[in-house]
């Protein structure tokens, strides 16, 4: 391999985030409410916001933690507090792994907050201090940027100015995408994105899915048979299943042709399948119904190919299957520094999950596919 790789589904996790992010960049009407850092002492510190705590403050003491979650970062021998936040030690990190560019999603927790208009400067404050961290290093830090899937108009006005920013990809949490982000009241939302030129993504996160294995496992009890293993937090990706079909059976991605969006952190295999089966059940309905009288007029295996890319961090099965989805559609990515990346031995699991790739195929899927869809150099 001669060329260094771009990760397009990398991370900056709440709990790695300054202190003052949100306190900093508050108006001064809303500061009392800004997220903050709560020391609850020997349960440890945390983000809360509103009267609602959204996660562990991993600073020295959660990492002084024998118990805590076991990270990537512990993997490769440098688990320490901000350090996927530190610009010299994420570059050391990418160094390691081979590599050059990095597209880093906004906190996959579901950070809930009711009032809008705190809502609205809690994700907006989140974007600005992003765009400043990508500045410390802007030819290898690619912030996205962060949107909420409650208001419309909202997100709407965000994505308008997150694109001026010079943000190329603004993401929603998968477990929170609504059948109402296909309904009219959104069109003002795919309306500007597709103007704005930016790519929109659905990232796995968000919400606590109540039918996932995980929370089966969980509502075992005590003394009863106990499953051994969940599906990880996109639920064996089908948190991914209704939000993707959505976005084809109601058109939406149809009426905006030039939009381009992403799945990212889905993994791959799934996905033909998928595509496959919405093509058999759309022709399907002209064995009773007029042309005339189905909105839809392409095959969503036409509108997939045309608008849509993926990105996974191992699947072999998927990368089986490159030559139905069009292995100029998918991207790979380490997921650093979540305990599923496959940071710092990316290179051994890429050489082991596509060795069957031709060299030019396998470059389109580790570089020049990510370089292609953010417009970044070759």
């Amino acid at each position: 391999m001669i060329y260094q790789m771009i990760s397009a589904d990398d991370h900056i996790d709440l709990g790695y985030l300054p202190r003052d992010l949100w306190t900093a960049r508050f108006p001064a009407a809303l500061r009392e409410r800004a997220p903050r850092v709560e020391d609850r002492g020997d349960k440890g510190e945390y983000w809360v916001c509103d009267g609602e705590t959204w996660g562990d403050h991993r600073g020295e003491r959660w990492f002084a933690r024998t118990s805590r979650t076991y990270l990537a970062l512990d993997r490769g021998g440098v688990g320490e507090a901000y350090r996927p936040t530190t610009t010299a030690k994420r570059l050391t990190d990418m160094d390691r792994d081979g590599v050059e560019a990095s597209l880093m999603f906004p906190p996959i927790i579901a950070m809930q907050v009711g009032d809008a208009e705190l809502r609205n400067a809690t994700i907006s404050a989140y974007n600005d201090w992003a765009l400043e961290f990508g500045k410390t290093a802007p030819k290898r830090f690619y912030p996205v940027a962060m949107l909420s899937s409650v208001d419309a108009a909202a997100a709407r006005d965000e994505v308008i100015r997150v694109a001026k920013l010079g943000f190329k990809e603004a993401n929603f949490l998968v477990n929170d995408v609504t059948l109402e982000m296909n309904l009219k009241p959104w069109d003002i939302f795919w309306d500007a994105a597709e103007e704005a030129g930016i790519v929109v993504s659905y990232h796995v996160g968000g919400s606590t899915q109540t039918n996932s294995v995980r929370a089966t496992i969980d509502s075992i009890k005590p003394g009863e048979r106990q499953g051994v293993f969940d599906m990880g937090l996109s639920n064996g990706a089908t948190s991914f299943f209704n939000p993707f079909v959505n976005m084809f059976n109601f058109g939406t991605l149809e009426r905006h042709p030039k939009l381009k969006f992403c799945l990212a952190e889905s993994a791959i295999g799934w996905i033909p399948f998928v595509v496959q089966e919405m093509d058999y059940r759309y022709k399907r309905q002209f064995e009773r119904r007029k042309a005339a009288e189905i909105p839809l007029k392409n095959m969503p295996s036409e509108i997939f190919k045309r608008q849509v890319w993926a990105t996974y961090q191992t699947d072999l099965v998927g990368l089986h299957l490159v030559d139905f989805f069009g292995d100029g559609h998918i991207m790979w990515g380490s997921d650093y520094p979540h305990p599923d990346s496959t940071w710092p031995f990316s290179k051994d699991v890429i050489a082991k999950d596509s060795a069957h790739l031709p060299d030019d195929v396998k470059q389109k899927v580790l570089r020049n596919n990510a370089a292609s869809l953010y417009g970044l150099a070759n």
